[in-house]
């Protein structure tokens, strides 16, 4: 765990490289927020616009104070020491400086647990679409962007879709080619998932690209099992 003046130094640095890299690459940003299901909004946008267009999105919950600026990085691990910080920073330090300019789209949903953290990510980001899943308390009247969708909740997947398929049109992808896209189209991973293994057994598997799922909930997973 990182000690509040280091972070607060850390915040500074990430926020310098990730503006930094915001200005010479100039993405497409696509800011998820809201209350609602800005996972699967968030999956769903991703494989539209991936079918043609290079595209990354941030993994796991966005509510870690470093996913998003680390996401415009292009750093698919979360350091958990000084050390790997410190590798983490140099390697991009130097990515900035050496790679030549590109341009991709960057699906961001944004967590809505601290207002504080909220608008750090807001003013990294400046993004350039707004897609609004349920209430968004956070979201200070200041903070817009030059398009906007919302999406129409459903029991099933249908609403997602209808946003997905609305921002690809918004760029240039057809509704038939992202409808196609959305063919293999599935929910994101569970944090926790129940595996039959060989012999008999099983495997939970809590497997993450950022953060572990909480203890307390693979507690009560592992506890249901002999």
């Amino acid at each position: 765990m990182l000690r509040k003046p280091l972070r607060r130094g850390l915040r500074l640095i990430l926020f310098g490289l990730a503006r930094g890299a915001l200005r010479k690459h100039q993405p497409t940003v696509i800011a998820i927020v809201g209350e609602g299901k800005t996972g699967i909004a968030r999956e769903a946008i991703y494989t539209v616009l991936k079918s043609r267009f290079p595209v990354r999105r941030n993994l796991e919950t966005p509510d870690a104070e470093f996913v998003l600026p680390l996401t415009v990085l292009g750093t698919g691990e979360y350091p958990t020491s000084v050390l790997s910080w410190l590798r983490i920073l140099l390697r991009s330090a130097g990515q900035l400086l050496l790679l030549p300019k590109h341009k991709n789209f960057l699906v961001l949903e944004i967590g809505s647990t601290r207002k504080e953290t909220f608008d750090y990510f807001w003013k990294i980001t400046r993004p350039q679409a707004l897609v609004l899943c349920g209430p968004a308390p956070y979201l200070s009247p200041g903070q817009t962007a030059p398009k906007t969708f919302k999406v129409q909740e459903t029991e099933d997947l249908s609403g997602y879709r209808k946003v997905a398929l609305k921002v690809g049109e918004s760029w240039g992808i057809s509704r038939r080619e992202g409808e196609k896209a959305l063919e293999n189209f599935t929910l994101p991973r569970a944090r926790i998932r129940i595996l039959p293994a060989r012999g008999g057994g099983v495997v939970v598997d809590a497997t993450h690209q950022y953060f572990p799922p909480q203890e307390e909930a693979l507690d009560e997973v592992l506890e249901a099992f002999p």
